[in-house]
């Protein structure tokens, strides 16, 4: 019980601040601020999205989306692909094949290859351009 009591206060308290912010703003397009929009969604834990965004009058699919950010973190960035050159390689008589498979924080470059290949030099350069 006091936990909810606790919960409705701090409701309140947002409440107050959004009032503030509406009769204090410039314009009426002026864009909410993060720290008003940050105290809407860290009390998605006691209300759900559709009692803050009727409360608070704000729109429920942006309050969600910060919510949902919040519960599930950022999204990941995704990874960028490096183009890494290599020099040319030399093509001996005798015809080896090298197949190489390398893999580092998602990241993963294949090789195959006919002749002398310099694995150290490709490795360690994969390496470097990773880091």
């Amino acid at each position: 019980m006091a936990n909810k009591k606790s919960k409705e206060k701090q409701l309140e308290a947002v409440q107050t601040q959004f009032s503030d912010w509406r009769k204090n703003r410039k314009g009426r397009r002026d864009r909410i601020p993060e720290s008003l929009w940050d105290a809407a969604a860290s009390l998605s834990d006691g209300f759900s999205v559709n009692e803050l965004s009727k409360t608070l009058r704000l729109n429920h699919s942006s309050l969600k989306e910060r919510v949902e950010t919040i519960q599930n973190g950022p999204p990941e960035e995704p990874c960028l692909t490096t183009f890494i050159e290599f020099p040319p390689l030399n093509s001996p008589a005798d015809s080896t094949e090298v197949s190489l498979e390398l893999e580092k924080a998602g990241a993963i470059m294949k090789v195959h290859a006919k002749g002398h290949i310099d694995v150290l030099s490709l490795v360690q350069t994969f390496w470097r351009q990773q880091s």
